[in-house]
């Protein structure tokens, strides 16, 4: 259902959250006995002890990119919401530790992405691979995808969206146009009626909003552009507000490989982190029918120049860095 995309926009807002407040994490481990931190499976984490938390032991660090994040402490972490077996939302948040900056990369569902023994048309799409194998070879994919290094994730329950946002007080969004739909059939039914303009949203009508993508011209990738919005405003009021109890709501409907050990050193980082240095991106590519679907095909060239603006990696650089290989 297309409700699911919006765990993935409230996990990205969770996550950051939790990772900037020292305090609110102080409190929750050392004070509050009662958290529940959802699922964190360590054992599924293939980091050895020589490497840091934010490296990822199956990246080539011989490769420019490689090369640059060797000198740079860069965390990058994939989000993702799921629809039954399948992703439907997938988004990279890479946060730079040193220069407390922020990137929120998604990842289109409709990625083509082919695979050896998976013939079938809708086999070939990224939103495919957890279901076939697993939210590590998800990982693998993405890293792969988008050759940065990438280990860490977090999965999130959609259950714990409208409470979230509630205990925010609501999240203010600029509503591009007069949004109306319904739908009976839907499982519960849906009715969405959201004005034009600059709205305070509650939880449910959040769910709405995020929900609606027939009235944008591009359908998902309006939807995705709604959803960096509604991140940014989101963090911007999660920010201002005493995180212990939004994080101990959120936090037990959350699996993940990442340690509180790593949340903790990652919360000291970030110490002084803005709103305004959080970049949206959306993975270049191209909207094309194929094989009876529609599928987003991934741009490589384009792909790589996103990157190496992200790790601030020059044309020189990569020409340099690449003859020495």
């Amino acid at each position: 259902m297309i409700k699911h995309f919006f765990k993935i926009f409230f996990t990205s807002v969770i996550f950051i959250t939790v990772i900037l407040s020292v305090s609110a994490l102080g409190y929750i481990l050392f004070v509050d006995k009662d958290i529940v931190i959802g699922i964190i499976n360590t054992e599924s984490s293939q980091n050895p002890e020589s490497l840091e938390f934010y490296e990822s032991s199956t990246f080539d660090y011989n490769t420019p990119v490689g090369k640059a994040a060797k000198g740079l402490k860069r965390f990058n972490v994939l989000v993702v919401g799921l629809e039954g077996p399948r992703t439907d939302t997938m988004m990279v948040l890479s946060y730079d530790m040193e220069n407390k900056k922020a990137d929120l990369i998604s990842v289109p569902r409709d990625t083509y992405y082919p695979r050896n023994g998976h013939d079938s048309p809708d086999s070939k799409k990224i939103n495919s691979v957890y279901a076939q194998e697993g939210i590590e070879s998800l990982v693998s994919s993405i890293q792969e995808l988008m050759g940065i290094p990438l280990e860490k994730y977090v999965i999130v329950d959609y259950k714990a969206v409208v409470s979230c946002v509630d205990m925010l007080g609501g999240v203010e969004v600029n509503v591009p146009l007069h949004m109306v739909y319904s739908d009976p059939y839907d499982d519960p039914p849906l009715y969405i009626d959201i004005p034009e303009g600059n709205q305070l949203l509650d939880g449910e009508q959040s769910l709405k909003f995020l929900r609606y993508r027939k009235g944008y011209p591009n359908q998902d990738l309006g939807r995705i552009e709604a959803q960096q919005q509604f991140i940014k405003a989101a963090v911007k009021k999660a920010l201002g507000l005493k995180l212990p109890a939004l994080i101990k709501e959120a936090f037990s409907h959350i699996e993940t490989n990442v340690r509180v050990t790593d949340i903790l050193s990652l919360a000291g980082d970030m110490a002084g982190f803005s709103t305004d240095n959080i970049n949206s991106n959306i993975m270049p590519g191209t909207e094309t029918p194929l094989e009876g679907l529609s599928f987003y095909i991934p741009d490589g060239d384009a792909i790589k120049t996103m990157v190496n603006e992200i790790y601030g990696i020059t044309s020189s650089e990569q020409v340099q860095n690449t003859g020495t290989n």
